[in-house]
């Protein structure tokens, strides 16, 4: 098992809610070799029982079903204080940012449109759940005290997978470069490449880019900054340059989803 400082101690579980059989099986499929455990609900009542048993950490729920849509679910999801804070993604054939901004001001952390690749499928599960896990982590102590607790029973490549997380979050405004970032973990670039690409289906840096823009959206639905810094904190000289990747990967600029989060009005893209 991987190391404590950005894993939980049980593997992580997800539940998918789709009342389409073949996407089921799809999702089934891409993440059938990874350390996973996945639970399925053919409709939204079933869904939100098997949320409730099951507790899962992170959700994947489909918007358009007969009976309980996806929005309905998703709104008794949130209004239920054991599960308000498992993330949620939604899945929809919708392109429309009118849909895109209903599902954030319900509390969604990501919209995947379908048909999906698996590459996207499986990036988007790892990066929400090791944020989710990276969050809980960060309650109960500081970063530094949680990279010093890397354990000696961890295997080495989940040492290595995990203190690489640990200085790119640090160093998220001026990160390494790959060959920099190697060296200070006592390793070379392919074999760094190579346990990313194993656990989260992406390489250094892309997972990188993932995690700058993810912090981002935790800034913008929890803090008061401006995007101007936030879009600094996570490493981005330009405003404008952090706007258009924020739209590329979430379809809305930063100022849409936090008006669709918050209602915060007067900020500037």
């Amino acid at each position: 098992m991987v190391s404590d400082a950005y894993m939980p101690a049980h593997t992580p579980r997800l539940l998918i809610i789709d009342d389409q059989p073949e996407s089921v099986a799809l999702l089934i499929e891409y993440l059938s070799d990874k350390d996973v455990e996945i639970l399925v609900a053919l409709d939204g009542a079933d869904g939100i029982a098997k949320a409730r048993a099951g507790r899962p950490d992170l959700i994947l729920l489909d918007v358009i079903m007969a009976g309980l849509d996806g929005l309905d679910v998703c709104r008794r999801l949130k209004a239920d204080a054991r599960l308000a804070n498992v993330p949620v993604i939604f899945l929809s054939a919708s392109t429309a940012i009118e849909d895109k901004l209903k599902g954030f001001s319900l509390g969604a952390v990501d919209y995947i449109t379908k048909p999906f690749s698996e590459d996207e499928a499986v990036a988007r599960v790892f990066l929400h759940l090791h944020s989710k896990q990276r969050l809980d982590r960060l309650e109960s102590m500081v970063a530094q005290s949680a990279l010093d607790r890397v354990g000696d029973q961890a295997f080495p490549d989940d040492q290595l997978f995990n203190q690489a997380l640990a200085v790119l979050d640090k160093r998220m405004a001026e990160p390494p470069g790959l060959m920099e970032l190697a060296r200070e973990l006592g390793t070379n670039e392919r074999k760094l490449t190579d346990i990313f690409r194993q656990r989260v289906g992406m390489t250094v840096f892309d997972y990188f880019s993932e995690l700058r823009l993810e912090t981002a959206r935790h800034l913008l639905d929890g803090s008061g900054m401006r995007v101007q810094l936030i879009a600094s904190h996570v490493g981005y000289r330009n405003a404008g340059d952090f706007t258009r990747a924020y739209r590329r990967r979430y379809g809305l600029s930063p100022r849409e989803y936090r008006q669709a989060r918050q209602g915060v009005t007067g900020d500037g893209d």
